[in-house]
């Protein structure tokens, strides 16, 4: 009996001392009271005032660790040690309850300490710029991660445990070597920012279009044949850049995108530009440039808004018939095509400020184009013009005209341009 008491009484000591140091560890403070406390910037100005330490940053301190005794600071929120010589975290670390922020970006690890997952108030992971390989299926554990900042590191592929993170917004993984995501990436509704240019990517997550919250998407310089149809259910999407990579066509599904401003699909090899693909009545820049766009048959009456039209360098042998009817355009630019008149709609740009026609082989300019009446930028260099009709006066805003390189104009025709043009400088 006797010993059966002392065996009591030890764990009612034991659950009382377990109690009251679970009484010593407050909960995190809230953002708004967190905004008023001190940053803490120096090391030993932190180990006088441990208990009030909720913010430590050793941004840019040399350091080759942290030290041990980071574990003195048990009320810490946030902890920054980027741009450091760090190559693993103390023990420690990980007996600290409430960390939200862990900056580790700029540093030498190779590997994200799996301890790390355990954190369970951790909002924000940063691990920027260091020479990471492998993303561990811990990272599924962080229930309440906002922000992972994978950018800049060499990962190869991402665990599907990744798509359990269901409380993220911003994942961010430019310049690793990922050829692939994960399906299950679709899971992550809550995503405002997904960034994964310059990796390898071949394909997308089919289920991609399920990401609606994005406002934009930057996919430049992967490796990316075709798109999933699904990416035209991201309603919100204002900004879309796909440059940089293996297109050869647009798919219907895109034209979905009806808040669309800004479309980027420069630098692929996609040869044709259909009414449906390119119809989004918001956007305002269109860059289809360095491609091998043949035909152009885009529904540009419903491109209302649109005042950047660039199709440089590509095969079109003639200016898009309706271009015309996408009357805010402001700039056009077609150089470098294969473009021999210039004629049709084009006329009817009211507001048209510079037109690039450059490096084509153009031998006449429609007499129409005189109505342009707020040109005053244009570049009809490297053609094979014979002549300017005396109509073409009619740009009065002309500032400058560049007729550069044209074998067949002589110096009685470029007499004549300098008569039309009086007021715009020319360079012959």
């Amino acid at each position: 009996m006797k010993i059966l008491n002392i065996i009591l009484t030890i764990a009612v000591i034991a659950s009382s001392l377990s109690l009251s140091a679970h009484k010593k560890v407050k909960a995190p403070i809230s953002k708004e009271k967190l905004k008023n406390e001190k940053v803490y910037r120096e090391w030993n100005d932190a180990m006088a005032n441990k208990k009030r330490v909720y913010i430590l940053n050793l941004d840019n301190k040399k350091l080759t660790k942290i030290p041990g005794k980071i574990g003195k600071f048990k009320n810490l929120q946030e902890l920054y040690v980027r741009n450091n010589n760090i190559s693993e975290l103390p023990s420690e670390l990980f007996l600290l309850p409430n960390l939200q922020v862990l900056a580790l970006g700029e540093n030498n690890f190779t590997e994200i300490p799996v301890e790390v997952t355990n954190f369970r108030h951790l909002e924000v992971l940063d691990v920027f710029n260091n020479s990471i390989t492998m993303v561990s299926a811990e990272i599924g554990n962080l229930k309440k991660l906002k922000k992972l900042d994978l950018n800049w590191n060499e990962i190869s592929s991402l665990p599907n445990e990744i798509g359990d993170l269901i409380a993220l917004e911003e994942l961010l993984m430019e310049r690793n070597i990922l050829t692939e995501l994960p399906e299950s990436v679709s899971n992550l509704t809550n995503l405002t920012s997904l960034k994964v240019a310059e990796n390898q990517l071949s394909k997308l997550p089919e289920n991609i279009g399920n990401l609606t919250k994005l406002p934009s998407l930057n996919l430049e310089k992967n490796a990316l044949t075709a798109l999933p149809s699904s990416l035209g259910n991201i309603n919100g999407l204002k900004t879309l850049n796909i440059s940089q990579n293996q297109l050869t066509m647009i798919p219907n599904e895109l034209g979905a995108l009806e808040n669309l401003e800004e479309l980027n699909l420069s630098n692929n090899k996609i040869k044709s530009v259909s009414g449906n693909s390119i119809n989004f009545s918001n956007a305002k820049n269109i860059d289809l440039s360095i491609n091998k766009i043949a035909s152009f048959t885009a529904k540009m009456s419903n491109l209302q808004k649109l005042e950047t039209l660039d199709v440089s360098i590509n095969q079109l042998s003639e200016v898009p018939a309706n271009i015309g009817y996408a009357t805010s355009l402001k700039k056009v630019l077609l150089n470098r095509n294969k473009i021999r008149r210039v004629e049709g709609s084009i006329y009817k740009l009211s507001k048209l400020e510079e037109l690039d026609l450059s490096d084509n082989r153009i031998e006449k300019i429609d007499k129409s184009l005189g109505g342009l009446k707020s040109l005053k930028f244009l570049n009809i260099s490297d053609n094979q013009l014979m002549y300017l009709n005396k109509q073409l006066s009619g740009m009065t805003s002309l500032a400058e005209l560049y007729i550069e390189r044209n074998p067949r104009l002589n110096d009685f025709q470029k007499k004549q341009v300098k008569k039309f043009f009086p007021k715009t400088q020319i360079y012959f």
